[in-house]
């Protein structure tokens, strides 16, 4: 093997494939030889202490033979540089994407609105030339019928409902 190759361990192949190489199959293709790696020969074994070093072109060719026999592909990033170059460009032109769309909401949001201050532009004045304020008047009506209604004596019935159903239809 090259000097210069990267080695992996088989922990960092997990992370690096997110979960979808697990150490315990990466582990048991190396014990069926599906695998090729360099073991680690330390008298001292335990936590940190990887078992096995995997090379990235062994890496590479075990990859292959899995998505000739797999359905699905999993990619292991050659550097981590250039996956995050290349993660970067496709998550701008989604953010591209995403950025045109907002602005055309805007921009429709933007008319509406510019609609909606036209008409009330418009209504105001005829409302204040004709001096009528709709909510003050239904107010208004409200009041006196509640008035009428508390003055109407209790044995006129006939009196009371017709206040009271004026009052349902107003309001």
């Amino acid at each position: 093997m090259n000097q210069n190759e990267k080695k992996y361990t088989v922990y960092e192949i997990e992370k690096l494939s997110k979960g979808k190489l697990t150490k315990y199959k990466l582990t048991k293709a190396i014990l069926a030889g599906e695998l090729q790696a360099e073991e680690v020969k330390e008298k001292k074994r335990g936590r940190g202490l990887p078992n096995y070093f995997i090379f990235e072109n062994n890496l590479n060719k075990y990859l292959e033979k899995m998505e000739k026999n797999k359905k699905h592909h999993i990619n292991i990033p050659q550097d981590t540089v250039q996956s995050k170059y290349n993660v970067n460009q496709e998550n701008t032109k989604e953010l591209q994407e995403l950025l045109k769309q907002n602005i055309d909401n805007f921009n429709k949001l933007e008319s509406r609105l510019t609609k909606i201050q036209n008409d009330y532009d418009l209504i105001i004045p005829m409302l204040e030339k004709q001096n009528i304020n709709p909510t003050q008047n239904i107010v208004q009506q409200r009041k006196q019928i509640i008035e009428e209604l508390a003055n109407t004596p209790a044995f006129q019935m006939e009196r009371r409902e017709e206040l009271i159903k004026k009052l349902d239809n107003i309001g």
